[in-house]
C-alpha cells in the first residue's frame, strides 16, 4: 500500500499533468507578455504604417473589376464635389469623401483609389493600436494592428472590407476592458468609438445598426466606468449627425432608409463568396479558443467569453451582408478569448501553472497569432502581386489609367482586326477588364484632339468617363447626362458592362432626336449634335462600315 502511494505521488509530481514546464511556461509567457502602453502603442503603428506606405506609393492598383468601374467611383466623387450630383443619395458617402480628399493628390483613377485605401487604413491602425495598447499582450497587438491595416489597405480590398475593419474597432471599444480602467481613458475611447460609429453610418448603415448592438452591451462589459463610456460614445455619435445635417441636409434620413435594404435575411443567406462559410478551419480554430475560455474560465470569466461571442457574432454578420473576407473576425475574437485583460489563461501562467494549463494557453495563443499573421501575409502578397503584374502590363494602361490588369488585350484587339464580321458574333465573348482599358483609352485619345478643337465630349458609359479620361471639366452623375451637355458622344460598340447597356438605352432618344452619326470605327460609334459647328475634317464618313 504503501509503495503505490509511492508511485502514484512521484508519478503526480514528476510525470503527471501537474508536473511543471519550465521551457513551454517561458515560451508561452513571451507571446503573453505586456509591455508600457506607449511602447506598444509605437511598434503597432511601426508595424501597420508599413501596408499605408506600400498603398499610398504603388505606381499602379492591381484590379480585377472592369474598367468602367473603377473610374466611376472617381467620376462620382468629382460630380458630388463640384455639386453635380448628389451626396446624399449615394450608397457609400464616406468612402466617397475618401476618393474626394485622394483625388487631390493624384489624377489617374488608379492612384486615387490607392490613395483612399491608405487613408481608410490609417484612419483604422490608429485607434486600434490605441486601443490594443491597454488590451493586450504587445506581441498580438502589433501582429493584430498590421493585420487589419493590411486587410483595409490591400489591393483587392474595398468598401466592404474597411467597413468591416472599422466594425471590429468599434467593437473592441464596446464590448472588452482596458487595462486602464479610468474615467478619462473610458470616457475618450467612448469618444473615439461614437467617431467611428458615425464613419460606419455613412460608409455602411448596416453595419452601424450592428454596431450599435454593440454598444447596447458596453455597460456591462467595459469596467467601472462602461457608462461614461456609452454616454460620450453615443453623445459624439449624435454631435455628428447633427453638424452632418446642417451640412448636408437629408443625409441621416437617407441612410437610415438605407439600412432595412441592406440589413435583410435574404443578403444574409446570399452574401458574397468570401463571407464566413469559406473559412472553416479559421471558424473552427476560434471556435476552439472560446470554447476553452469558457471552460476553463468559467463564470468568474463570463465577460471574457461572452464578449470574445459577441464579437464574433457581429462580424460575421457584418462580413456575411458585405461579402468581405471574415478571416480578420476570427483572428481577433479568438484574440479577444486568449489575450483580453480577463483572459483566464493567464491564471494558469503566472499563478497556478502546471503542464495542463501551460499547454492550453500556449496553444490558444500560438494558433491565434498564426491566423493574425495570416491576414497580413495575404496583405502582403497581394501587394506583391501587384508590383509583380506592374512590371508586366501595358505601358499605356499603367501610365495613363494607373490600374495593373491581368492579360492582355484580346477582344477589343480582335475586333480591330476585323475577325469579327458581325455584331452577333461578338456577342460570345466579354470584354476582359483589359479590353475594357484598351477600348477606353483609343476613344479618350481620340477625344482629347476634340477637345483641343472646342468640343465638349462624353462617353455614353454607366459614369462619366469622359471627364475622368479626356478633358478637365466638371463630372456630371452618369454618361447619359453628360451627352446631354456635349457637342459629341462616343457610344462604345461592344457590350461592356450591362449599366453602360442601359444608360445607351436611357440615352437613344437623346442621339437620333439631337446628334447625327459621322464616323464608327470598329469600337465606337461617333456622334456630334446637330446644331454644333464642328470643323471640317474630324470626322471621316466610311460608308462601308454601315453596310
Amino acid at each position: 500500500m504503501n509503495t503505490s502511494q509511492g508511485v502514484q505521488g512521484a508519478f503526480e509530481t514528476e510525470l503527471g499533468w501537474r508536473a511543471s514546464a519550465p521551457r513551454a511556461r517561458q515560451a508561452a509567457m513571451s507571446i503573453y507578455s505586456w509591455r508600457e502602453p506607449g511602447w506598444s502603442f509605437l511598434w503597432s503603428v511601426g508595424a501597420a504604417i508599413i501596408f499605408v506606405i506600400a498603398a499610398a506609393l504603388s505606381p499602379a492598383l492591381l484590379s480585377l473589376s472592369p474598367t468602367v468601374d473603377m473610374i466611376a467611383p472617381v467620376a462620382e466623387a468629382r460630380a458630388a464635389a463640384a455639386g453635380q450630383a448628389d451626396l446624399t443619395a449615394q450608397s457609400s458617402p464616406f468612402y466617397l469623401m475618401l476618393l474626394m480628399a485622394a483625388d487631390f493628390f493624384a489624377d489617374t483613377p488608379g492612384r486615387v483609389h490607392l490613395i483612399a485605401k491608405a487613408m481608410g487604413a490609417f484612419l483604422v491602425l490608429y485607434p486600434f493600436a490605441y486601443l490594443a495598447s491597454t488590451r493586450f499582450p504587445t506581441a498580438f497587438g502589433v501582429a493584430a494592428t498590421a493585420a487589419l491595416a493590411g486587410f483595409a489597405a490591400a489591393p483587392f480590398s474595398g468598401p466592404a472590407e474597411l467597413g468591416l475593419a472599422l466594425l471590429l474597432v468599434c467593437g473592441l471599444s464596446f464590448v472588452s476592458v482596458s487595462a486602464d480602467d479610468s474615467a478619462s481613458r473610458s470616457r475618450f475611447e467612448g469618444t473615439l468609438g461614437g467617431c467611428l460609429l458615425f464613419v460606419l453610418w455613412l460608409l455602411n448603415p448596416a453595419f452601424a445598426l450592428i454596431g450599435f448592438i454593440l454598444l447596447s452591451v458596453c455597460p456591462f462589459l467595459t469596467g467601472r466606468y462602461s457608462l461614461w463610456r456609452y454616454v460620450f460614445a453615443f453623445g459624439a455619435f449624435v454631435l455628428l449627425a447633427v453638424v452632418t445635417e446642417f451640412l448636408t441636409p437629408g443625409m441621416n434620413a437617407a441612410r437610415a432608409a438605407a439600412a432595412p435594404e441592406t440589413l435583410t435575411l435574404h443578403n444574409i443567406i446570399t452574401g458574397g463568396e468570401r463571407s464566413a462559410f469559406g473559412l472553416g478551419a479559421a471558424a473552427f480554430g476560434a471556435g476552439v479558443i472560446i470554447l476553452m475560455s469558457a471552460v476553463f474560465g468559467g463564470k468568474p470569466h463570463w465577460k471574457n467569453w461572452a464578449a470574445a461571442t459577441g464579437l464574433l457574432i457581429a462580424g460575421l454578420l457584418a462580413a456575411r451582408l458585405a461579402g468581405a473576407n471574415a478571416l480578420p473576425v476570427f483572428a481577433l475574437a479568438a484574440g479577444l478569448a486568449c489575450f483580453s485583460v480577463s483572459s483566464p489563461f493567464y491564471d494558469g501562467l503566472f499563478r497556478d501553472h502546471d503542464r495542463a494549463s501551460v499547454a492550453s494557453a500556449l496553444s490558444a495563443g500560438a494558433l491565434t497569432l498564426f491566423w493574425t499573421g495570416v491576414i497580413a501575409i495575404h496583405a502582403a502578397g497581394q501587394f506583391s502581386l501587384q508590383y509583380q503584374a506592374t512590371k508586366t502590363a501595358p505601358e499605356n494602361i499603367r501610365s495613363e489609367l494607373a490600374l495593373v490588369q491581368p492579360g492582355g488585350p484580346t477582344i477589343a484587339k480582335w475586333v480591330e482586326e476585323g475577325r469579327f464580321s458581325t455584331p452577333q458574333a461578338r456577342e460570345f465573348f466579354a470584354l476582359t477588364p483589359v479590353d475594357q482599358s484598351a477600348m477606353l483609352l483609343e476613344a479618350a485619345a481620340r477625344a482629347r484632339t476634340l477637345t483641343a478643337k472646342g468640343l465638349d465630349i462624353a462617353f455614353l458609359t454607366s459614369a462619366d468617363t469622359a471627364c475622368v479620361l479626356a478633358e478637365a471639366r466638371q463630372c456630371q452623375v452618369d454618361g447619359p447626362a453628360a451627352a446631354q451637355k456635349a457637342n459629341v458622344v462616343f457610344v462604345p460598340r461592344l457590350e461592356m458592362d450591362a449599366k453602360t447597356a442601359e444608360a445607351k438605352g436611357r440615352a437613344e432618344a437623346l442621339l437620333y432626336t439631337q446628334f447625327k452619326m459621322v464616323e464608327r470605327t470598329a469600337l465606337w460609334e461617333i456622334w456630334v449634335r446637330r446644331d454644333s459647328g464642328a470643323p471640317a475634317g474630324l470626322f471621316s464618313m466610311s460608308e462601308s462600315l454601315y453596310r
